[in-house]
């Protein structure tokens, strides 16, 4: 076939190469060419066949390459030894040669050997290799010019930069192109700058763009973020109402609700909440009909319905009785709360040994002939009342392993004095005293007024109190007579209560102490009621949990509970299902609910001091006392009682060693190493005032006291400790001042002066004391002042009721922060949190608030605590360790549980997890995930 000229169109050139040694380097030798002298805005410059680039699958391989070779106006030949010895190769050699002109083919030399003979005007086939003699011997008429490639044995040496690579690529484009190679390179140079300016231009328009869309992004993300942070603070903040609204209906979802508030936002409305939930009353659920709930003199709590269940003050049962014996009517503990009896449905009453409370051991069993009992009363003297609503008998258990039957008491007894005498009967109208002889023979004492005012069915209510000298009487007309039954031959009438109750009284109970009153409606509610002074009762909380009457109410032995039975106690007699058959116990102190974890029986409102390992806590007063915070349960007493020198109680505090205790005035130290058995430090000295006032350097052995005295308040050096001695005075300090505060670094006291002025000490051990600065309050004078743990920051309260932040870091030059005035009086403690963040202030307004003072320029009131009455006088001090507050009174020293995560523990252990049907009604927004799961 006569050879044509280059023709075709479709593709510039056609790469012919071995796959065994080339396939690599034909690849990265089509990529150069392409792009070489290649506009940005082409993918390329050059149109190439290559097999692997431009041949799909098929059947048949070789009319598809021939249609390549076809298309091809150039036949660029990789030579080499494998490409000579490749059938392929010679194929499209062959084809070429005799289809197209020799003067279309470009070698590319990759490896072997090229050696033209001049003389024979045709390769060397003697040494030449790298090209197949049968197919190229006589193709060349004159010698052709080939590339030498073979220093491009990896394809990443295909650098487009390196100029070897250009000068070879240069050399394959020309002729492709038609166009000299130096101009080819000009151009190609000019293109790689013009696209690099392109480039740069792109990726900075990009990058701005980017930046742009990032900013955007994170806007609309942040946007998003508060926007999400403050749904979740409205719904924290809605919870916390959603379980105020709740909190005695449904306590223990309440407490859940509280945990899910904190879990979404921990607000300062949620942080408050925890704090304040111990006055959610704890729930009791019945095992069929509750029908009374009794407290021993050891705090342990019987509920009797199906049977009998012992309570410890934590919530924990201790024993099941009875399991199986529904016949259970009423309990009652004897005086030292060792010995329990149970009476059933038919007057048998069971006496049983509790002195173990996890193994009662049964002594005695004795029928009584008192059908369907609704009390009964143990006296001092050893005898035991079983009272029903028309009959009733005194037992004699001196020894409870052998009771005996004394007799029957008068019908209808509706109240017994603490001695079993005097007794209260109502027939009808008429409301009767009875005394009980030494053999138990009832007496008429006096006829007392039926205070239903003429009701025709009258139905009365009784209770005593502890002495016997108080008696409380309520019916049906809700209210409640007081009278003094001192001589029950001439009871004295004293005052008249009306409840608030819509259905009438049901039950009545009066606390040990007989100065709190607790009423039971047939509604469901309770009232508590001050009668420490018979004359003049006053009414306290409202406790409306209960959704039907309230059938049985019993005080605690410390008057810090409250058992109230919701449910109708004759329901199962009727076979009549108990619309609310359950025992709340409530925490109360005094008239009022109580959020305090306990309540010690301190004296003085001194402020309280805890060791640096938080296990004892120092109350100051008559006498000091010290007691053991450490073991989990409420102390009962105290581990010691320091020697008091002075009327009206003295202060006292602790050293930062943890086990020196500093007191009275002069100062005297006690090692509390053994706390049971405190040791004096101090030799004897004479006491001449009362020190109301302690506080120890944090950082030097310095004691700083405050007497009620003008000129009494002094800086001590108690490096010796047997031997404290007076640094010197604190000028102008004022008298009677409860509050003196080192700060964290120790060379600042801050105190109250005489005029009202809050001024600052410089101290050290070797010299006195020297007013560093002072501040005058806004809105009146100083009246207490702590420093915060950290750097100098102090905080200040003053008699308009205002708590202030100050920044003394320059005692000269104080600088005023944020400042809140929500007590209504005088704030008379102050105190922080070791975490800085807490801060706890007491007014004379009686009212302990928490303050959120994270942000020292925007204070924020949590909390106004629950205690049980008022606090005109507190001390306040935090545990080092951060879980307690204390708050000295005189009502006692009241501790408050400040741990925020053992506060949620507690909800999780005392509450039973929200169900998906109350997660549905109160988080309808969020996927079910119980809190406390």
């Amino acid at each position: 076939m006569e050879r044509q000229p280059a023709g075709g169109g479709e593709y510039d050139a056609f790469i012919s190469y071995s796959h065994t040694w080339d396939k690599e380097l034909a690849k990265a030798f089509q990529s150069r060419l392409q792009a070489f002298d290649r506009p940005w805005y082409r993918s390329r410059s050059l149109r190439l066949f290559r097999d692997e680039t431009n041949l799909a699958a098929s059947p048949h391989l070789w009319n598809e390459i021939e249609r390549g070779l076809a298309g091809s106006r150039w036949l660029v030949l990789m030579a080499s030894p494998p490409a000579a010895a490749s059938p392929w190769v010679r194929k499209e050699i062959r084809w070429w040669l005799t289809h197209r002109s020799a003067d279309t083919v470009l070698i590319a030399w990759t490896d072997g050997t090229l050696v033209w003979d001049d003389s024979r005007t045709s390769f060397d086939w003697s040494r030449t290799d790298a090209l197949p003699q049968e197919e190229m011997a006589r193709a060349f008429d004159q010698e052709p010019r080939w590339v030498d490639l073979r220093w491009l044995r990896r394809p990443e040496q295909a650098d487009g930069a390196d100029p070897r690579m250009v000068e070879c690529i240069a050399e394959f484009a020309a002729p492709l192109k038609g166009r000299s190679k130096d101009e080819l390179i000009g151009d190609h140079v000019r293109q790689h700058r013009r696209t690099l300016r392109v480039v740069r231009a792109t990726v900075a328009v990009l990058t701005v763009l980017l930046l742009a869309a990032v900013a955007g992004g994170v806007t609309a993300y942040t946007q998003r973020n508060t926007a999400r942070a403050r749904t979740l603070v409205a719904q924290s903040r809605q919870l916390v109402a959603e379980a105020s609204s709740i909190r005695d209906a449904q306590p223990d979802l309440a407490r859940q609700l509280l945990v899910q508030a904190y879990r979404l936002a921990p607000t300062a409305e949620a942080a408050g909440a925890l704090v304040e939930s111990r006055t959610l009353p704890r729930v009791v659920h019945g095992r069929g009909t509750v029908r009374t709930a009794a407290y021993s003199s050891r705090g342990l709590l019987a509920v009797a319905d199906d049977g009998v269940r012992l309570f410890d003050a934590t919530g924990t049962v201790r024993t099941t009785l009875d399991e199986s014996d529904s016949s259970v009517a009423t309990v009652a503990f004897g005086p030292d709360g060792l010995l329990l009896a149970i009476a059933g449905a038919e007057g048998e009453v069971r006496l049983l040994d509790v002195s173990a409370p996890d193994r009662p051991r049964t002594l005695a069993v004795l029928s009584t002939g008192v059908p369907d009992p609704q009390r009964m009363l143990f006296t001092p003297g050893g005898r035991l009342l079983v009272l029903a609503y028309k009959s009733g008998a005194l037992l004699d258990v001196q020894d409870p392993a052998r009771p005996g039957l004394l007799g029957p008491l008068p019908g209808a007894v509706v109240g017994a004095g603490p001695t079993g005498s005097p007794l209260l009967t109502s027939e009808g109208a008429q409301i009767r005293l009875w005394t009980l002889s030494e053999s138990g023979r009832p007496a008429p004492a006096a006829v007392i007024p039926d205070p239903s005012g003429g009701a025709r069915h009258p139905e009365h209510r009784a209770a005593f109190s502890a002495n016997g000298r108080i008696l409380a009487v309520g019916g049906a007309d809700n209210r409640v007579r007081l009278w003094d039954v001192t001589d029950p031959a001439r009871p004295a009438a004293r005052a008249e209560l009306y409840t608030q109750g819509r259905a009438g009284i049901d039950t009545l109970a009066l606390s040990r102490d007989g100065t709190t009153l607790a009423t039971g409606g047939r509604d469901g509610e309770i009232g508590l009621w001050d009668v420490s002074d018979p004359l003049r009762p006053r009414a306290g909380a409202r406790l409306t949990g209960h959704t039907d009457a309230v059938r049985g109410l019993d005080f605690s032995p410390d008057g810090y509970a409250l058992a109230s039975v919701g449910g109708d106690g004759a329901a199962r007699k009727y076979s009549v299902d108990a619309a609310d058959s359950t025992v709340r116990v409530w925490p109360v102190s005094g008239t009022d609910r109580s959020s305090a974890a306990t309540t010690l029986p301190t004296r003085g409102a001194f402020p309280p001091s805890f060791s640096r390992d938080s296990r004892l806590l120092a109350a100051g007063g008559e006498p000091t006392t010290v007691w053991r915070t450490d073991d989990g349960a409420p102390p009962s007493r105290p581990a010691a009682t320091l020697e008091t020198f002075n009327n009206g109680g003295q202060a006292a505090a602790f050293a930062p060693d943890g086990r020196t205790v500093y007191s009275g005035l002069p100062v005297v130290a006690w090692d509390m190493t053994d706390p049971a058995a405190p040791r004096r430090l101090t030799e004897q000295v004479t006491r001449r005032q009362s020190a109301v006032g302690v506080a120890v350097n944090p950082v030097h052995p310095l004691v700083a006291t405050s007497a009620n005295e003008r000129g009494g308040s002094q800086l001590w050096n108690v490096r010796d400790s047997s031997r404290p001695v007076p640094v010197g005075p604190l000028t102008g300090a004022g008298p009677d001042q409860h509050t003196l505060s080192f700060s964290p670094d120790g060379a600042l006291l801050a105190g109250l002066s005489e005029e009202g002025t809050v001024r600052l000490w410089q101290v050290s051990p070797n010299t006195p004391p020297a007013v560093a600065g002072s501040l005058a309050t806004a809105g009146g004078k100083g009246t207490a002042v702590a420093f915060g743990p950290r750097g100098r920051t102090l905080l200040v309260g003053d008699d308009t009721g205002a708590v202030t932040v100050w920044d003394v870091s320059l005692p000269g030059r104080p600088v005023r922060k944020g400042s809140s005035a929500r007590h209504t009086g005088a704030v008379r403690g102050l105190a922080v949190h070791p975490d800085g963040a807490l801060a706890a202030s007491a007014g004379n307004d009686g009212r302990i608030r928490l303050w959120d003072v994270a942000d020292p320029d925007r204070l924020v009131e949590i909390a106004s605590l629950t205690g049980g009455g008022l606090h005109p006088a507190a001390g306040l001090a935090f545990s080092p360790d951060g879980r307690l507050l204390a708050v000295g009174g005189d009502g006692g020293t009241r501790l408050w549980s400040v741990d925020r995560a053992a506060i949620l523990r507690r909800l999780c252990a005392e509450s039973p997890r929200i169900t998906r049907e109350q997660w549905d009604q109160y988080l309808p927004d969020h996927p079910y995930d119980p809190p406390c799961a």
